[in-house]
């Protein structure tokens, strides 16, 4: 039993993406580029509520292993560096698969209505997590919670960094940063985002992965080799303080993420409820 559950804390602790304010961030982008006719399908089905409000129901039904530990690994996937092509059958996480299964849910005219209210909140979630670089993982440090570093003076992982550190750092609201991320978007790269297919956008984040990585302090790791401030016995001098520079380069691709997790998700939903 012991087993067993320190096995669900750490898909559970894998699991988390953008945190409660940018899932709902992506519910609330993707609402305003709904159609009329499936915006208005989606609300009967979920009885009224908004994309943002259930956003977050595939985080918070964690708390019922019994009935829902078989999507845990829904969450993320794993793509290695020196892999090209994407196989989610050498994969713990299964995002990809699930959302494809989810999607090929709502397509179905037979699937029950039951059915069709937990695929539109996976397919909202995971669409956010898709878009979070670190649930694209590497297969070598969990999506970076192994990775230690120092944000704005306070100690936490690479993980949470991105899941609400970066997020909590632009002190808004979810309603605010919906706005705020859409602002100044082009009609050009709007159509252009909402081009390709589940595995371009886990591309994307493959790519943005290694980039979001710090230096490392002392030494320099091997390709594809985890970082030496992501192992167990990484020293306080090894672990990277970062600060005002990353969130500068980095808070304008968190953004980007967001919006382009909301348009997409709109666009998918948008055509299995055609």
């Amino acid at each position: 039993m012991k087993t067993l559950l320190f096995a669900l804390t750490l898909l559970s602790a894998n699991a988390f993406a953008w945190g409660p304010t940018g899932h709902r961030v992506v519910g609330q982008v993707a609402e305003r580029h709904l159609t009329v006719d499936v915006h208005y399908k989606i609300f009967q089905l979920l009885g009224g509520q908004s994309l943002a409000r259930v956003a977050n129901w595939p985080d918070e039904i964690k708390s019922e292993p019994q009935t829902y530990s078989h999507t845990y690994n829904w969450h993320y996937t794993d793509w290695a560096d020196e892999m090209h092509n994407h196989d989610e059958t050498n994969s713990s996480g299964k995002l990809i698969t699930s959302l494809r299964e989810q999607i090929a849910v709502l397509k179905d005219p037979a699937a029950a209505q039951e059915k069709k209210v937990f695929a539109i909140k996976f397919i909202t979630h995971l669409m956010g997590d898709l878009h979070q670089p670190l649930h694209v993982g590497n297969g070598v440090d969990r999506g970076g919670n192994y990775c230690k570093v120092v944000f704005q003076g306070q100690s936490m992982n690479l993980h949470a960094l991105w899941d609400e550190g970066m997020i909590d750092f632009t002190k808004l609201s979810f309603t605010e940063m919906a706005q705020f991320v859409s602002q100044g978007r082009s009609l050009d790269n709007i159509a252009a985002w909402k081009k390709g297919d589940l595995l371009d956008w886990a591309q994307e984040s493959k790519t943005l992965r290694n980039e979001i990585y710090p230096d490392e302090v002392n030494r320099s790791s091997e390709p594809g080799a985890m970082k030496s401030y992501c192992k167990k016995e990484a020293t306080a001098e090894e672990i990277p303080k970062i600060g005002y520079e990353y969130s500068y380069k980095f808070v304008p691709v968190m953004e980007q993420r967001l919006f382009q997790a909301g348009i997409r998700l709109a666009a998918v939903l948008n055509e299995a409820l055609k």
